[in-house]
């Protein structure tokens, strides 16, 4: 008797794909590949553009933050309210520009073919052109309170926290009545504290004579004068940047670059005309009748990614100009009202 044999479908060997089945498959893998490509592209694309974006706006707040802290306190000399013609310095060259105590806040306008006046020496060259310039001066920070026995013809005595004042500084001594400047010449540790000489002579710009005739006792305080410049220039990866220049030990002034790639800075000023405390109208510097009547000032800055990153060439409105960018970079404009805390209503 012969076997019976089934011939069941699954014990039939495999001998391989067809071409058809073989194509057809890489084609489905191939439109499935592009698929995954496409995703991942546009999830990188996106997350460029998120953190170039997020970098600019962080940027951005960060030189506002600086702008704000320095043009807020312009004047400021402690709880001193008076007249600054009443104000003592036996600085040499008192109204030089580094240590011109005598105006507040000082600005340069960009008119087209130049600035509205001469840029100061320490920043001559070095300012991008279209942009403006803006200073202040005034006290860097809290004072140091004095201890007795306080002040004589040439000395000042301050307590262990006097520590931060150096030989070379410019300084402030003041109280709500009087102010007295000049220069440190000579600091010393007295033990419990410091003394703080200030003799005729000494570096730049030294003192006209070593004698304050202000006394000042007990209330009274004694910090570093401060002049601060604010202006774009170009920075270390040769992009346009936001540099602080502040008055230095010894006279001088320093740069520091704050923020790379800011390209434009344009400064007005609000002006006070009918002694309200209130500003009137908002100008540039070259339109300001006086200094002295400025409450606010309002700072606009443009500011730009460090890379291409735009799918096309942007279009961009800034200081009543529309704009097309020649290359692919992202821009934003900050826009921000600072209020000076010594002048106008608070």
């Amino acid at each position: 008797m012969n076997p019976i044999r089934l011939d069941h479908p699954s014990s039939r060997r495999q001998h391989g794909l067809s071409l058809v089945e073989l194509m057809v498959a890489i084609a489905i893998s191939l439109i499935l590949l592009a698929g995954v490509l496409q995703i991942f592209l546009s999830s990188k694309t996106s997350y460029r553009l998120l953190e170039a974006t997020s970098r600019v706006q962080e940027n951005g707040r960060f030189a506002i933050d600086f702008l704000s802290k320095d043009i807020r306190m312009a004047g400021f000399m402690g709880c001193y309210r008076g007249d600054v013609a009443s104000i003592e310095t036996i600085l040499n060259d008192p109204t030089d520009f580094e240590w011109d105590y005598t105006t507040a806040i000082q600005g340069y306008e960009w008119t087209g073919a130049g600035w509205d006046q001469a840029l100061p020496a320490s920043i001559t060259g070095q300012v991008r052109n279209g942009t403006d310039v803006i200073v202040t001066r005034g006290l860097a920070g809290d004072g140091v309170s004095l201890v007795s026995p306080f002040t004589d013809a040439t000395q000042i005595s301050v307590g262990a926290d006097g520590g931060n004042l150096l030989s070379g500084d410019i300084v402030v001594v003041s109280n709500c009545n009087q102010v007295s400047i000049g220069q440190i010449t000579t600091a010393t540790n007295s033990g419990s504290g410091f003394d703080l000489i200030h003799s005729a002579g000494g570096s730049s710009p030294g003192n006209s004579t070593s004698d304050f005739t202000n006394i000042f006792g007990s209330g009274s305080e004694i910090a570093r004068f401060q002049t601060v410049v604010y202006y774009i220039g170009t920075g270390a990866s040769g992009s346009p940047a936001l540099f602080r220049q502040s008055l230095a030990t010894g006279g001088s002034m320093q740069d520091q670059e704050l923020i790379d790639d800011v390209e434009n800075m344009q400064v007005y000023y609000g002006e006070d005309l009918d002694s309200d405390g209130i500003a009137n109208r908002y100008v540039g510097a070259d339109d300001v009748g006086n200094m002295g009547d400025v409450v606010s000032v309002r700072i606009s800055l443009l500011l730009r990614s460090m890379d291409n990153i735009a799918s096309d060439h942007q279009t961009y409105a800034y200081d009543d100009t529309d704009t097309t960018a020649e290359d692919r970079r992202i821009r934003r404009i900050f826009n921000t009202t600072i209020k000076i805390r010594n002048r106008g209503l608070l």
